[in-house]
């Protein structure tokens, strides 16, 4: 993932154990950088699949 700057924020709720795992294969500390890479990978294959569906009203893909 470039080391872009990073300004948008949300709140996401898990259910009970996710955090767990994510810890368990990407390590405590890398967790944000888990939840980004994997958000970004699932954002790509959905706008592969439907071309000009993904992208925010107004911006290109």
């Amino acid at each position: 993932m470039p080391k872009d700057k990073l300004d948008d924020k949300t709140l996401v709720r898990f259910r009970a154990g996710v955090l767990d795992r994510i810890d368990a294969v990407a390590g405590k500390f890398r967790r944000a950088v888990f939840i980004r890479e994997a958000v970004e990978t699932a954002l790509t294959k959905a706008e592969k699949r439907r071309p000009g569906k993904g992208a925010a009203e107004g911006e290109t893909p």
